[in-house]
């Protein structure tokens, strides 16, 4: 009996084994064939200066980026990938876009791949995709798709393939509004492409761009890059475009309850779009690729995990920022405890922000505190930071920000620079003095939006 049911685990370990090694993140298929004659802006949007953030957005990006070069054959130097881009850093991609199509003489295509948040002006009803560092009651903060439609019909090329794993209703991507929203959902208008361009978005009219959260990634990102796995990258747009269409349909009703169906915007001119093919062959073998959903840390035990749910009108005390002391975030919370840093084992501690910051890009954000709290507990200052990350988060039920500031000064004190910027972002506005005093701090290690916010505040 006891072989028989060895058996059985082993064999159901095995199908999971299986199961995640035909991931799109982990199974990567590989062609033989080189494009360098195709170009590429990826810009992946994830954390917001101002906005939620988007679950999964890097991870989007990051893949997307690995099938390019991997499965379309694209050089690493024909691609551009900008992670939480400003709307400078928008502009300015777009316009090396143009620049080195102009110098093929329309014998080189592009693809313009963007995930984040997507955001309608309320008056006009225009669509805008929104930079990390622009705000969603702001349209002149963000980039008018019109204007970036407009940018690419004079590019010379005669393929330009735009994917858009964003929502224009004012929906972020658990459902919920962005904070300019009234709460009601606007039906954006569709900016008209040239006969150059295939505009592939991930959701129609007033619906919801949402996540696979079991997959760490936007639903509409995963089939794309599943149906590119599929093909081994030969595959057209036609194909492409049903495909994901019907399974990004199907799985959104499952998954959350509500309707999402992918859209193609098309010039009436462009009768051929569908047969616009990827690679010209498929590839012939697949590689391995380790991701987090491979790497096992234990699950916390009962006397390590996190307070329970807070009270965001509880009281607060600011606490002492030394190593070794208790940071009481509220009154009502349990303390996080600090150990002596003699004993950390890095490792161990790595993988447990790790596998913190996995359950927060999956919004399970009850694991990312225990996971978080472990990490502080044996003197972690990147745990004490994602702390802060975690409390900033307006998503998370326990959202609180005193709380969030009391985690990045812990961090800071120790020298940790993003800690240091994040800290002097939270007192902005209601105590500017200290604000600039960690701007400032940030500033002096490089920090670049530390510099770019002094530079406003002067």
């Amino acid at each position: 009996m006891k072989k028989v049911l060895c058996y059985i685990i082993c064999l159901m370990m095995s199908l999971v084994y299986c199961r995640a090694q035909n991931d799109v993140d982990s199974r990567i298929a590989v062609n033989s064939n080189t494009d360098d004659k195709t170009f590429v802006v990826i810009i992946s949007n994830e954390n917001y200066k101002h906005e939620e953030n988007v679950p999964f957005a890097k991870n989007d990006g990051e893949v997307f980026n690995i099938y390019c070069q991997k499965t379309l054959g694209i050089p690493k130097s024909n691609i551009r990938f900008v992670a939480d881009a400003t709307l400078n850093e928008m502009n300015y991609e777009i316009d090396w876009l143009t620049d080195v199509l102009n110098a093929y003489d329309r014998e080189a295509r592009a693809i313009i791949y963007y995930t984040g948040h997507g955001m309608p002006d309320e008056n006009s009803k225009e669509a805008y995709l929104l930079p990390v560092d622009g705000y969603s009651e702001s349209p002149a903060s963000a980039l008018s798709t019109k204007a970036l439609y407009d940018k690419l019909r004079k590019m010379e090329s005669n393929r330009i393939m735009v994917f858009l794993d964003a929502c224009f209703s004012g929906a972020k991507r658990d459902g919920k509004m962005l904070s300019s929203s009234r709460g009601v959902k606007i039906k954006a208008q569709v900016d008209p492409v040239g006969d150059n361009t295939v505009v592939f978005s991930a959701a129609q009219g007033d619906e919801t761009a949402y996540p696979y959260k079991s997959k760490n990634h936007g639903m509409f990102t995963y089939y794309i890059l599943e149906k590119l796995q599929q093909s081994g990258g030969c595959t057209t747009l036609g194909e492409l475009s049903a495909y994901v269409t019907k399974e990004v349909k199907r799985k959104s009703i499952v998954e959350n309850g509500k309707s999402q169906t992918p859209s193609v915007v098309v010039a009436t001119g462009n009768t051929n779009w569908r047969n616009w093919r990827f690679a010209p062959s498929p590839a012939k073998k697949f590689e391995t690729r380790t991701t987090a959903n491979n790497v096992r840390v234990s699950t916390p035990t009962e006397s390590q995990s996190a307070p329970s749910k807070t009270n965001t009108n509880s009281g607060f005390r600011q606490s002492p920022v030394n190593n070794n002391t208790t940071i009481r975030t509220q009154t009502s919370s349990t303390p996080v405890q600090t150990t002596a840093a003699a004993s950390v084992d890095n490792s161990a501690l790595n993988n447990l922000v790790e596998q913190g910051k996995k359950a927060m890009r999956a919004m399970n954000y009850e694991t990312a505190k225990k996971y978080f709290i472990q990490a502080a507990n044996q003197g972690s200052i990147e745990g004490f930071y994602q702390l802060g990350m975690l409390y900033s988060n307006s998503n998370y039920d326990g959202y609180h920000r005193q709380t969030a500031t009391s985690y990045f000064l812990k961090a800071a004190n120790a020298n940790h620079v993003e800690a240091m910027y994040q800290t002097g972002m939270m007192y902005l506005g209601t105590d500017n003095a200290t604000a600039k005093q960690w701007l400032r701090k940030a500033s002096d290690k490089g920090h670049q939006r530390a510099q770019a916010q002094l530079s406003k505040l002067r």
